[in-house]
């Protein structure tokens, strides 16, 4: 660790390191049935006062299909809701909290801990009163990219991306080149990245990766006919979205449609989330669909799809909503005030929503619309024209 860097700095760059190093974990053990630890030598000098230090442990992690054994050591424990640290790795830390509340810090706690003993993976055991905090030895390959996909997926909307991705090329001993707005790394991977505050870089595209407005060069043109028609056919139209029936009611000046929905991303506090990543909705019926996304994002490297939040004026910025259409093969885009007052944004399925055959007048406005600067006027045109069969 750089000891230049505080401890608060170097594990938040630390966070790539540690969402891969954790996947990894997770796959090697599986869904774990039971998890056993053996606290190695006498515990002497555990008591309110003092604990033994760098205790040994050794760790078995059974699943239905096998049986894993780790070596460990006892990093700290908690005891009376407080933590006590229980390593000579803390020696090298001298900014490092010596003790902290563990019912308000304790995440932080443990991803120092994981920090000083190289990012290794941290479980929590019970040990007598307290509960130990035991790093677990392994430390498996990491590739690159698929890394930098790992922690986005656990990156907040506030949270700087280029020095976890630095801090991660560092780790795995890369060297990296940069050129605004872009770093390329001697694996081969470029990065692009985008300031949205002064002290925030958030990661906006990776190569070897599917770009962003690929995708929305090929949905622009037929989700602009697309809510054209919606908003021509069903006017003044209000949205009422049944989250456990994944359906929706489509009232509207004139009359009522049912609709099948699909919930893609709510919006609250000047942020977006995906519906994937929603605490309160991501297992409802409504949003099964959207696991689709991240997924696509993963296979395909679209850190838009990945990430589970970003600040609103970028979702906007990037039309992410519009990102939903095409991949999930659904056209029409529409609000809805969910049951806690925030906004959601659903996809709506119905006979009545399809398109009807094109018309050279609806083909004129369609294709009247200018499309956003950052994607390829033409290459749109054309995949609207490969829709919906018309010459463009």
């Amino acid at each position: 660790m750089n000891a230049n860097l505080s401890i608060e700095r170097a594990a938040a760059d630390a966070r790539f390191i540690r969402a891969g190093i954790n996947a990894a974990f997770r796959e090697r053990i599986g869904k774990a049935t039971d998890v056993e630890f053996n606290f190695l030598g006498a515990s002497t000098g555990d008591s309110e006062a003092s604990y033994a230090t760098d205790q040994l442990v050794e760790v078995r992690v059974s699943s239905a299909q096998h049986v894993a054994d780790f070596r460990g050591v006892r990093l700290a424990v908690i005891a009376a809701g407080t933590w006590h640290w229980t390593t000579a790795a803390t020696e090298h830390c001298a900014d490092l909290p010596q003790s902290g509340m563990a019912n308000t810090d304790v995440d932080r706690m443990v991803a120092y801990a994981s920090l000083i003993v190289g990012n290794m993976p941290v479980l929590r055991a019970q040990q007598g009163e307290h509960v130990a905090i035991v790093a677990v030895d392994f430390h498996p390959y990491l590739d690159f990219r698929q890394t930098l996909l790992r922690g986005l997926q656990h990156s907040s909307a506030e949270a700087d991306e280029k020095g976890p991705a630095l801090a991660l090329a560092r780790y795995l001993d890369m060297e990296s080149t940069e050129e605004e707005p872009y770093l390329h790394f001697s694996d081969g991977t470029t990065v692009r990245f985008e300031q949205a505050s002064p002290e925030v870089h958030k990661i906006s595209g990776i190569t070897p990766g599917l770009a962003a407005a690929r995708v929305l060069e090929d949905a622009f043109y037929l989700s602009t006919e697309s809510q054209m028609f919606f908003q021509g056919s069903f006017p003044d139209a209000t949205v009422e979205l049944d989250v456990d029936k994944a359906t929706a009611t489509v009232s509207y000046r004139g009359g009522q449609i049912t609709a099948n929905a699909v919930l893609i991303a709510t919006i609250s506090d000047e942020e977006f989330t995906w519906a994937w990543a929603d605490p309160q909705l991501k297992d409802t019926a409504a949003a099964r669909l959207a696991r689709n996304l991240a997924r696509f994002g993963i296979d395909e490297a679209v850190p838009e799809l990945v990430r589970p939040h970003l600040p609103l004026p970028l979702a906007r910025g990037h039309q992410l909503p519009h990102l939903a259409l095409p991949i999930l093969g659904i056209w029409t885009l529409a609000g809805t005030t969910l049951a806690d007052a925030r906004v959601g944004l659903v996809l709506l399925d119905a006979p009545q929503l399809h398109l009807p055959e094109p018309t050279p007048a609806a083909t004129e406005a369609t294709l009247a619309v200018p499309p956003p600067s950052w994607i390829n006027a033409d290459r749109a045109r054309a995949a609207y024209g490969s829709f919906r069969g018309v010459e463009v």
